[in-house]
């Protein structure tokens, strides 16, 4: 799946400018009202119960990491701002045992639950230290639009591994610059990835690639570049 999203980020740079950007209807994931299934699968967890992005969250462990990473990184950072203290922003032991205490197994893949939650405490905490507005939410309506159903394990396990290559993508250095929508990665996503389950795939690789451009800062840096996609 690795070798998969950065081939395609740099098939898509060469090609961005040929290529005109439409949205059109998502056709690879058929999905339905289902809110309430959502709130069944975690019924204990807070994001999950979101009537519009629950759904997402339920369906990716890497976006729902990356929302609990980015409430964390954002309260830390507004925190050492009133307190006068450094702004320097440091990965350590404690910030992965952070995103251990607040998994839970019905969340899905645990590693990518992690990756998601060290890409989300470092743009949250660069949102607050550049004095930007608490933005999590707003970044997974974007990201999560038009997805209302609880995928079962496997297709689940397929879209989640998208989410988060599509993340790695957009904050590669080999990344367009050009605003794209879920939409339009995704189709394309779909004509250079061939797999049983690349439909699920690339409607997360498209949501994923979404959260990551969007989620992009003055003063936050390209740090998914570097971590694994996939377990």
């Amino acid at each position: 799946m690795q070798r998969a999203s950065c081939g395609f980020v740099a098939l898509l740079a060469c090609v961005i400018c040929s290529i005109a950007q439409t949205s059109t209807q998502f056709a690879s994931v058929v999905t339905r009202p289902a809110a309430a299934q959502a709130r069944q699968f975690a019924a204990n967890e807070t994001h999950i119960q979101s009537e519009t992005i629950g759904p997402f969250y339920a369906n990716s462990a890497f976006a729902h990491g990356y929302r609990h990473g980015y409430e964390q990184g954002f309260h830390l950072g507004d925190l050492n701002i009133h307190l006068g203290r450094s702004s320097q922003v440091v990965v350590n032991s404690k910030e992965n045992s952070q995103a251990g205490r607040e998994y839970r197994p019905s969340f899905g893949n645990k590693g990518l639950f992690e990756d998601g939650f060290r890409a989300g405490f470092h743009s949250g905490y660069a949102d607050a230290i550049s004095g930007a507005e608490f933005r999590a939410s707003d970044l997974a309506k974007a990201a999560s639009a038009g997805l209302s159903e609880v995928f079962p394990n496997t297709r689940r396990a397929h879209f989640d591994e998208g989410v988060a290559g599509g993340y790695k993508s957009a904050r590669s250095e080999n990344a367009p610059a050009l605003p794209m929508s879920a939409e339009y990665v995704e189709q394309y996503c779909r004509k250079t990835f061939t797999h049983a389950y690349s439909l699920e795939y690339c409607s997360g690789f498209g949501r994923g690639y979404v959260l990551g451009s969007s989620g992009v800062t003055p003063d936050s840096s390209s740090i998914a570049t570097a971590q694994k996609v996939s377990r």
